[in-house]
């Protein structure tokens, strides 16, 4: 005969220790009890979903991520009740973990359960862009902003704070991030993180006033924040540099030239996602292997270096801090990166004292550039940090040859060569170039753009000029070297030397005949079919490069005897540019 008293006495046992365990959770998520009481209760009754969760969460939350996984699967694989919330669990593990397609997996295995919650598209929106698919994602971001506001708008400001943080953590170039962010602040003005990444972005996007503004109003709230001190200093210089800028040094557009500021959002950035250089190094540490270790000599701090105003505070001190160079002829310890090792900060000041000393004697290394040399194979070249923080290798007599977007990429590039986690988003997936573009009959380039290269190396009085200026009335002619002034407000500049036409810049965002430009290229607007197209006319690439700051993609080929530059943004084209060839800023 069944025993009815005594079941029901564990019965009421086993509620008092859920009850207690749940409570305790919320009190003390790390606390041990949790997981003794949770033990118990599943010891009677293991089929009890809730209570896997509940002791997984525990688990979680003391750094027991294996054990955590385990029992988050356990539950996900009965496929009951608690499914949905054990993939919502999965979802946030693999996103800790840097695990970004695992993340886009569960996170679809979610809404494959409930559509309606916007928490769960805008998790959808952040892992198609952690894995790359950067325009999808970000739009899914906005549709979940949008549902948000049809469905539960007392949670909106929540919802526009969460999608600024997703943008952000997704490398959303500035121009995307700027938008939603202020949306944000706008909804919820006790978001200071937010806010202060705004304001960087604001210098990124030269409104300098507005950053001004913006970091003189959190100041007011926390007025010791260095890095809101840093956000008020940099915009009042940069306001002084536009004020001034005929009695500057410095221009404006040398700023805009060396990246300075571009560097500088990316910095903080990085900073704040745990994606920077520090982080790097402090995550290679943990998966470096022993051959490796034993190349590299022990860091020195900066304080203690004779000369470190010459080291540079991009990449080289940090670098130096890390590990103060590594042995001569030791960078085949890299594995396939290998070849380059690392310099000393005697050996940085040395060299660079040198160029100082004799300029002349070392043409690859121009005055009046941002360059940082960070590591040498020891035979004369060199991987060299320049503007905007990208990384190249530069060799005696040959053109830079870029590397890596930045030093921090380059080792995290190592990490996940080490096999450690690679907390960046995936790399944009771009469009597919033809492998062999198709021929196209007609001439190589019509319209505005055969008129803009018969005026390179006229005179100002020649017809193709005279032609120009009638296409565009509002454009800027300047007197002088190329680029050395402020783009013209009405988006096309004709640059001129000597009464000579160097270089037509068009603003397709700015210029109101900027169509008349692109049907002149025949062009649809998008990279994969441009490229066909101006190779199939003759076009060779020269160079290209993205500036992660921006987004910007900038692609440069040779044609006819000129220089053909293409600019993009968010895969739309911006900007034609035409030029001489050999030009050296192209």
């Amino acid at each position: 005969m069944r025993d009815t008293g005594r079941t029901a006495a564990g019965d009421d046992a086993v509620e008092r220790n859920l009850d207690l365990a749940w409570e305790l959770f919320a009190a003390q998520p790390a606390h041990p009890q949790v997981a003794e009481l949770a033990s118990q209760v599943l010891a009677v009754q293991p089929e009890r979903s809730s209570v896997s969760l509940l002791l997984a969460n525990h688990h979680e939350v003391c750094g027991r991520t294996g054990e955590a996984r385990r029992l988050y699967l356990q539950v996900a694989g009965r496929r009951d009740h608690q499914f949905i919330n054990a993939a919502r669990a999965l979802r946030h593990l693999a996103v800790a973990e840097h695990d970004h397609p695992e993340a886009l997996r569960w996170a679809r295995a979610v809404l494959g359960e409930d559509h309606e919650g916007w928490g769960d598209w805008m998790e959808l929106g952040f892992a198609r862009a952690l894995c790359g698919e950067h325009e999808d994602g970000w739009r899914q971001l906005d549709e979940a902003v949008a549902l948000c506001s049809r469905t539960t708008p007392d949670e909106l400001p929540h919802a526009l704070g969460q999608r600024a943080a997703c943008l952000l953590g997704s490398f959303a170039p500035p121009d995307r991030f700027v938008p939603a962010a202020e949306e944000a602040v706008r909804a919820d003005a006790a978001n200071s993180r937010v806010a202060l990444l705004l304001g960087w972005a604001y210098l990124v996007q030269y409104r300098f006033a507005d950053a001004e503004r913006l970091g003189l109003r959190l100041l007011r709230e926390n007025p010791t924040e260095d890095l809101l001190q840093g956000l008020v200093g940099t915009a009042r210089t940069m306001l002084r540099i536009v004020g001034n800028a005929h009695a500057q040094d410095i221009t404006l557009d040398d700023i805009r030239r060396s990246g300075v500021i571009e560097l500088g959002w990316r910095q903080l950035r990085d900073q704040v996602l745990g994606t920077d250089l520090a982080s790097a190094l402090a995550a290679l540490d943990d998966v470096m292997p022993a051959d490796l270790r034993a190349t590299l000599r022990p860091g020195v701090p900066i304080s203690d270096v004779p000369g470190s105003d010459k080291l540079g505070s991009v990449a080289a001190e940090d670098l130096v801090a890390w590990h103060d160079g590594q042995q001569p002829g030791s960078g085949a310890a890299w594995g396939p990166a290998g070849s380059f090792r690392l310099m000393s900060a005697a050996e940085i000041i040395a060299m660079s004292a040198g160029i100082e000393a004799d300029p002349a004697a070392h043409p690859d290394w121009p005055e009046n550039e941002v360059w940082e040399q960070v590591m040498t194979d020891d035979a004369g070249a060199y991987l060299v940090v320049v503007a905007f923080g990208a990384l190249v290798e530069r060799r005696p007599g040959h053109p830079d040859e870029p590397v890596a977007a930045s030093m921090a990429d380059w080792v995290w590039d190592r990490v996940a060569d080490f096999g450690g986690r690679d907390p960046r988003p995936a790399p944009r997936k771009a469009e597919p170039f033809p492998a062999e573009p198709p021929p196209v009959p007609g001439t190589s380039l019509t319209g505005v753009i055969a008129t803009m290269y018969a005026a390179l190396g006229a005179s100002e009085r020649s017809a193709p000029y005279a032609e120009l200026r009638g296409i565009f009335p509002d454009s800027t002619v300047r007197h002088g070297a190329p680029d050395t002034a402020d783009p013209s407000p009405g988006g096309v500049d004709i640059a001129l030397l000597d009464g000579v036409v160097k270089k037509i810049t068009v603003d397709v965002a700015l210029c109101p005949g900027a169509d008349r430009v692109i049907r002149g290229l025949d062009l649809d607007g998008r990279r994969g079919p441009v490229d066909a197209h101006v190779r199939a006319h003759g076009a060779l690439p020269h160079n290209s490069w993205e500036n992660r700051a921006t987004g910007e993609v900038t692609v440069n080929y040779d044609l006819a005897e000129h220089r053909l530059g293409l600019q993009w943004r968010r895969g739309r084209l911006v900007r034609v540019s035409v030029s001489a060839a050999g030009r050296p800023d192209d």
